[in-house]
This record gives structure tokens, C-alpha cells and sequence, in this order.
């Protein structure tokens, strides 16, 4: 039971994928690896990880309820460490920002209202969201004068308050290579995160410098709140 407790208040993440534990010396099995003023430690795959509680529960008489638990607390610092690396990918971004391409032309799929219009996500008033019809496989598109090399890509969420900003989650954002070629930006898909108000739903997406004639917004939602896309604001910059 003691190597139990040693696991869940001692482990901590070095990656999103790789968990690392303190180990004993007599922990032969496990490869051990020492870091410059740190713990001896050791990397463990999942399967190796699933192993291990089994042999807690069968010889050191962890209860499944226990075991699950274990697993499920891991679960959720994983789900922890990967919205921190979003966060400072997403602080690392506001950094790089060049300069503004404009859009020489916006388009969405539909309008929601006339007052709605795609050019609402471009007109420098955070007041005038764009806003589509309801529906699957939403997108907003916003195009270059000419080729460009696409930085950060700044999104407003259309929703601010904290009953509908989680609208726009899975939100993707591609470079529009041409007509028919997209490749993606990072983060894949947007996560929302929670507070209220301009800054806490601005988000940053950096697309790499890849080069194109505009980027495209695509969201396909059938969630409880509602399928819509909605934009405060949109602003993309070069590389």
C-alpha cells in the first residue's frame, strides 16, 4: 500500500504522453535514468503503467475502487498539463505577431442575420460579431491580395460571457494553400477555456509561416448550445 500512496502523491509529467514516478533502488525491472539535482526517476509507457497497478491490486491488495481511482487522477492531470502547454503555446504566440494582412475579401457559409455579415469579424468593433446560420460543417473564410506567409491568426470569441463561449470549441483554422489545399494550424483544434469578458476569450493560433492566399475557420458543432460560428473580431499576421 505504501508504493501506492509513493505513486499517487510523488508522480508528476514531463510530456503529455510520459509518466514519470520516484523509484527505489531496488526497483530493478524498470530502466532508471538521473537528472542533474532531481529524484531518480523513471519513464513509464502505458502498458508498463496498467501492469503495475495490476500487481497493486493482486499482491498489495489495492481495491478496484482504489486502482480506478489512481487512474482516473492521472487522467485528469494529464487533461491539466496539456491546457498548460496550450496556455504558454498560446502566450508564445502573442509574441510573434508581424505584420496585419488585411482581408481583401470575407465570406461565410450563411448569415444568421443581415446585421451578421462576414465583414463584421473585420471592421475593428468588437460590438459587431459575425455570426452563420445554424448548422454542420460551419466555416468563415478570409482572404490575401496576394500569396502571404501566415503567422498568428487572433480570434475574439463571439461569445464572452460564460453560458455560450464554449460555442466555439473545436474551432480549426487552416492556411488556404489554394482553392482546394489546406494545412492546419496549432493548436489542431481550439480548446475554449473559461472566464468572461475580451481578454480571457481572445485566443492566438499559430499557423507556422505556412504560405497562402488566405485561411479558412471550420467548425463543425452539434453540441447542446447550439452550432454556430461566431467571431467578434479576426485579425491574421504575417510570419
Amino acid at each position: 500500500m505504501h508504493f501506492v500512496v509513493l505513486l499517487v502523491v510523488h508522480f508528476y509529467l514531463i510530456d503529455s504522453s510520459v509518466l514519470v514516478v520516484p523509484v527505489t533502488e531496488d526497483a530493478k525491472p524498470i530502466e532508471r535514468s538521473r537528472r542533474e539535482n532531481q529524484d531518480t526517476c523513471v519513464a513509464l509507457d502505458e502498458p508498463l503503467l496498467e501492469t503495475m497497478l495490476s500487481l497493486m491490486k493482486n499482491q498489495f491488495g489495492a481495491t478496484s475502487l482504489y486502482v480506478r481511482d489512481i487512474r482516473s487522477a492521472m487522467a485528469d492531470l494529464r487533461n491539466k498539463v496539456a491546457e498548460l502547454k496550450e496556455t504558454l503555446q498560446e502566450d508564445q504566440a502573442k509574441n510573434k505577431t508581424g505584420e496585419l494582412i488585411p482581408a481583401v475579401a470575407v465570406q461565410q457559409i450563411s448569415d444568421w442575420a443581415d446585421y451578421t455579415t462576414a465583414d463584421k469579424a473585420v471592421d475593428d468593433n468588437v460590438n459587431t460579431p459575425a455570426i452563420t446560420g445554424s448548422g454542420r460543417n460551419l466555416w468563415y473564410r478570409y482572404r490575401f491580395a496576394k500569396p502571404e506567409k501566415v503567422g498568428i491568426v487572433k480570434i475574439i470569441n463571439g461569445k464572452i460571457d460564460p453560458v455560450y463561449y464554449a460555442r466555439l470549441n473545436g474551432l480549426r483554422v487552416v492556411v488556404m494553400v489554394s482553392d482546394v489545399q489546406r494545412i492546419g494550424c496549432h493548436p489542431n483544434s481550439l480548446t475554449t477555456r473559461e472566464g468572461e469578458g475580451i481578454d480571457a476569450q481572445t485566443y492566438y493560433i499559430d499557423c507556422g509561416g505556412v504560405e497562402g492566399v488566405g485561411v479558412e475557420l471550420n467548425l463543425d458543432s452539434t453540441t447542446e448550445l447550439g452550432a454556430y460560428l461566431e467571431l467578434r473580431e479576426l485579425k491574421v499576421y504575417s510570419a
